[in-house]
């Protein structure tokens, strides 16, 4: 009987966590805000625990980092439009989608990201730790111009 409560509560707690793709935004808008769960990070419109620093990027850096992520064996790009990026990331150990959304911001230079997971309620850090991943890959692409 408890085991069935159990498994009832842990069934209903993943659904409610369960997540669709952000939709796409309008040219030029304004990345999607994160939803209430911890699991999310936002440079244009996070609040609290899911605000990030936008990344620092020139056009060739912008360009360089698109280029990355293709290559990136766990990464799949659904949707290039120049100066947005929106792909699909699959975790390493137990192949949770996660979703990544970058705006190139030309006019101040940077990269506003968002990255969210799919699945659970929180994330364990790793949409955070996928954002310092992406400014390490534009710090790195500074460096080598």
């Amino acid at each position: 009987m408890a085991v069935n409560r159990f498994t009832l509560t842990l069934t209903a707690l993943l659904l409610v966590a369960c997540t669709s793709p952000p939709e796409k935004p309008a040219a030029g808008a304004a990345l999607p805000p994160c939803g209430p769960l911890p699991n999310c990070v936002n440079s244009e419109n996070g609040r609290d625990g899911s605000a990030v620093d936008a990344i620092q990027a020139s056009p060739q850096q912008w360009q360089a980092l698109k280029s990355w992520i293709a290559m990136q064996e766990n990464w799949t790009i659904t949707a290039d439009d120049g100066n947005f990026v929106q792909a699909v990331t699959t975790t390493p150990l137990m192949r949770y989608r996660d979703d990544v959304m970058l705006r190139f911001d030309g006019k101040n230079n940077v990269i506003h990201v968002r990255s969210s997971s799919r699945l659970g309620i929180g994330d364990m850090g790793a949409n955070r730790a996928r954002v310092e991943q992406l400014r390490e890959q534009v710090r790195l692409e500074r460096d080598e111009s």
